[in-house]
């Protein structure tokens, strides 16, 4: 499989369409359909609107997952088509581990401190949006893991800091400041391992 992404990857010859399609995709899964469902629950008053937090009451779902994160992953596109030659197997098996163990991480942290939102409404259990949710951060994750990995290989090789690198980085804390304004009750403590 990862041979064919590779292989996918060296033939891409409309750039413009491929950067286009993962900002479209990341803002379908990361906002569009979530707010689209979120519009409907309301409108036949499903209590997991109704009693949870929902897509649409937080501001990392609508500006970050919404507007930031389809920008950033575009950007990240544009870099690693221009930077494919130094994607290897090796790396996209990194990005897949460091993206899997991010996501776990925040799932996990969100169950221990009992975080319950319309996507995990009991500590522990996720539903359907819950489920749609971890695969679209692993895949957010794993982008952005893969990024970072070419990110460092690039500028050991080529002796300088590529400008998207603070273009991601700029997004990526924005995205984790509207993250923690969501959470604002919550301390910045209560997601470090005991």
């Amino acid at each position: 499989m990862k041979e064919k992404t590779l292989a996918i990857i060296a033939k891409v010859e409309n750039k413009k369409l491929v950067i286009a399609g993962v900002g479209g995709a990341t803002f379908f899964f990361g906002f569009f359909a979530g707010a689209m469902l979120n519009l409907y629950l309301v409108s036949i008053h499903s209590p997991l609107v109704t009693q949870l937090r929902a897509s649409l009451s937080f501001k990392s779902a609508i500006y970050g997952d919404g507007i930031i994160l389809p920008v950033v992953n575009m950007i990240c596109a544009s870099f690693l088509l221009n930077q494919r030659k130094y994607i290897t197997n090796k790396i996209i098996n990194w990005s897949l581990v460091l993206g899997g163990l991010i996501t776990a991480y925040f799932h996990v942290s969100q169950a221990m401190r009992g975080l319950v939102n319309w996507t995990m409404p009991t500590p522990w259990h996720w539903n359907f949006l819950g489920v749609w949710h971890a695969v679209y951060m692993f895949s957010v994750c794993t982008l952005l893991s893969l990024f970072l990995i070419v990110t460092i290989k690039t500028i050991r090789r080529e002796k300088s800091v590529p400008w998207e690198f603070w273009m991601v980085l700029f997004g990526v804390v924005i995205f984790l400041v509207l993250l923690r304004l969501d959470y604002s009750a919550v301390s910045l403590s209560d997601f470090v391992p005991y």
